[in-house]
């Protein structure tokens, strides 16, 4: 039952952090997108599937939220969780698939972001591309870390499939 519930908690709460605290407390550019990372994660754990309905959850929840164009931030962490999904059926038995999910997402999440600026501003900045690869680690780390959390969390304590 907890775990039905559980990444539903989890997306409100990383939600209201995300929209809400984050930006009150601080504006520094290095303070990667929570909610991002926590979709790409459920999507590694729970699968494709699941992945782009808690990313479509979260993003439109950001749409409506943040001045983005509507639909722009849903297709986004629906994309994000399909990918977290994808990468987790065809690698589901190494340790790197979130490492790579993550560098290889986000990397793309970062260049579509940043063209979306330069489209709206009409000018580049070069050290929007350098800020934008910059928080790479970071969202790799959170993805690592997270992924094995929620792993202790999510996961069933046995098998369905298992003799009894």
């Amino acid at each position: 039952m907890i775990r039905r519930i559980l990444p539903f908690l989890l997306i409100a709460i990383v939600f209201l952090l995300d929209t809400s605290l984050l930006p009150a407390l601080t504006d520094f550019w290095l303070v990667p997108v929570f909610g991002l990372a926590l979709v790409h994660s459920l999507g590694l754990l729970l699968g494709r599937t699941r992945g782009v309905l808690y990313g479509m959850i979260m993003g439109l929840l950001v749409d409506i939220t943040v001045s983005t164009p509507l639909g722009l931030m849903t297709a986004i962490y629906a994309l994000m969780g399909y990918a977290g999904g994808w990468f987790g059926r065809v690698m589901w038995r190494s340790r790197l698939a979130p490492v790579i999910s993550a560098t290889v997402c986000f990397a793309l999440y970062e260049i579509v972001m940043d063209i979306y600026v330069v489209l709206m501003s009409l000018q580049f900045e070069t050290g929007l591309l350098l800020r934008s690869m910059a928080r790479l680690p970071v969202y790799v780390a959170l993805v690592y870390g997270g992924q094995f959390l929620l792993d202790r969390l999510l996961r069933p304590s046995r098998s369905r499939f298992a003799p009894r």
